[in-house]
């Protein structure tokens, strides 16, 4: 029972990762008819039935420092939260074959097997968090947007599953 709870962890952070390094509301605004959606690589902005989409890798970095910023933290977030899928789609094919009776993961070394279920929810974690970091000062009618909570949740689900296998007893 345990192994699948910790399996269905795994994918569960998978799916919130995709969804996350795919989604456009990692910062989102709201206020007199205008609403903003910043993400990883670009923006969406609608007002008064128009919208208006900015990709960041097309900003002149010599006119606009902010969108240079937004772009650069976005390619650290995006980076980060590649590494961090892939690793809990490797995570979750460790946990998942042996239970269909596949031992085709069983070559892989101890030290890479727990580099694979740590780094999983720990490099979300760190593409997300370098992302907060990197990104500029917003103005405060400007508020973390739902991709941005399902990259946390993503990443905190993928360090539970190795510290569920850690702390919680083997079933018998």
């Amino acid at each position: 029972m345990k192994g699948m709870v910790m399996a269905g962890m795994v994918v569960l952070s998978l799916v919130l990762g995709l969804l996350a390094v795919l989604g456009s509301s990692w910062m989102t605004a709201s206020e007199d008819g205008m609403e903003a959606n910043y993400g990883l690589n670009g923006a969406e902005i609608e007002m008064l039935g128009m919208s208006i989409e900015v990709d960041y890798a097309d900003a002149d970095c010599d006119d606009d420092d902010e969108l240079c910023d937004l772009a650069t933290a976005g390619t650290i977030g995006t980076i980060g939260l590649w590494v961090g899928i892939v690793m809990a789609g490797l995570f979750a094919a460790m946990m998942i074959l042996p239970m269909a009776g596949i031992d085709a993961m069983d070559g892989i070394p101890d030290v890479a097997q727990k580099l694979i279920s740590w780094g999983a929810g720990g490099m979300m974690l760190l593409g997300t968090i370098g992302w907060m970091i990197m990104a500029p000062e917003m103005p405060d009618e400007i508020s973390y947007g739902m991709s941005f909570f399902m990259a946390i949740i993503a990443g905190v689900l993928g360090l539970a599953a190795p510290a569920m296998d850690m702390l919680v007893a083997a079933d018998e």
